[in-house]
């Protein structure tokens, strides 16, 4: 079977790919990997749960599991941080899998969610962030901003901007290796619809055994309002200056946010955009999850 391979260095505003040149992995290391806004904090809190073995650990998952390749860290200090880590590493990264170096035997957690929503999504999250670059995004009016989105290109290896085809980029990169052991696809919307299922499902990936007395508790500390209500444990840089209100970061986690806001022209200019992109049972899963077609 084909072996994934690093093609391309995802360079961007936050992205520095030369931190994969010397990152060393071990052998059980768990790389959890999303667009952004598609469920990669939730991931880590379960990820975190399973290898704890408890709901309340008490550790901060986003405090480590870093996010790799994000620049605003100093390479340094990250890989001294995973250097020294006793238990079984969580590695956080919106990077493609073919920008990272593929470990035969890692974890690959891919998780994905309706693009719409993680468009919306990432417009609240930039609107709770008290920094310039964040304002810049909010510009131009909500329905202007997703036309532009949905219009944008994305060229691997190039500006690694926010669009559509970028967030269709990362799923097909993952897609193409889904029947390899290591890789694993998960959606958001089947998060929100069977969480329990979805734990489980997580436990066996890891091989880690949980009793359904212990599972129980896991999936109540990892429900949206328990993480919201216990924003400072699971927010990236709780009480930093980044953030206007911690709580704000787990602004709904509700689908089909965009029903509120786009009009029959947005969304058949998302439909046609999406076609071109991937094939229609491809598209349906993107959007839906196993839910199938509903909408």
């Amino acid at each position: 079977m084909e072996l994934p391979r690093r093609r391309f260095r995802h360079q961007g505003p936050l992205l520095e790919p030369a931190r994969w040149d010397d990152f060393i992995a071990r052998a059980d290391d768990i790389f959890i990997s999303t667009p952004a806004k598609c469920g990669t904090t939730w991931t880590q809190a379960i990820v975190a749960s399973l290898i704890f073995g408890r709901a309340d650990h008490g550790r901060k998952p986003a405090h480590i599991s870093p996010w790799l390749d994000a620049d605003f860290t100093p390479w340094a200090e990250i890989r001294a941080m995973l250097a020294a880590q006793t238990h079984r590493r969580f590695i956080k990264t919106h990077t493609p899998l073919d920008g990272m170096p593929f470990h035969a035997g890692c974890v690959h957690l891919a998780v994905y969610r309706d693009p719409r929503d993680a468009f919306f999504s990432s417009r609240a999250h930039a609107a709770n962030m008290d920094m310039a670059h964040a304002k810049s995004r909010l510009a131009l009016d909500p329905r202007e901003a997703f036309r532009a989105w949905c219009e944008g290109r994305f060229t691997p290896g190039g500006e690694d901007v926010s669009c559509l085809e970028r967030t269709v980029h990362h799923y097909r990169s993952f897609k193409a290796f889904a029947a390899r052991d290591e890789i694993h696809l998960l959606h958001f919307a089947d998060m929100k619809r069977d969480l329990a299922a979805v734990v489980r499902r997580l436990a066996r990936i890891l091989g880690i055994e949980v009793s359904e007395r212990l599972l129980a508790k896991l999936v109540a500390a990892a429900s949206f309002e328990n993480m919201k209500r216990n924003a400072s444990q699971f927010v990236p840089d709780p009480g930093s200056l980044t953030w206007k209100q911690d709580t704000a970061f787990f602004a709904r986690g509700a689908n089909a946010q965009w029903r509120e806001v786009l009009s029959a022209a947005e969304l058949a200019l998302y439909e046609a955009r999406l076609a071109e992109l991937l094939p229609a049972a491809e598209a349906r899963w993107l959007n839906h999850g196993d839910e199938g077609d509903e909408e």
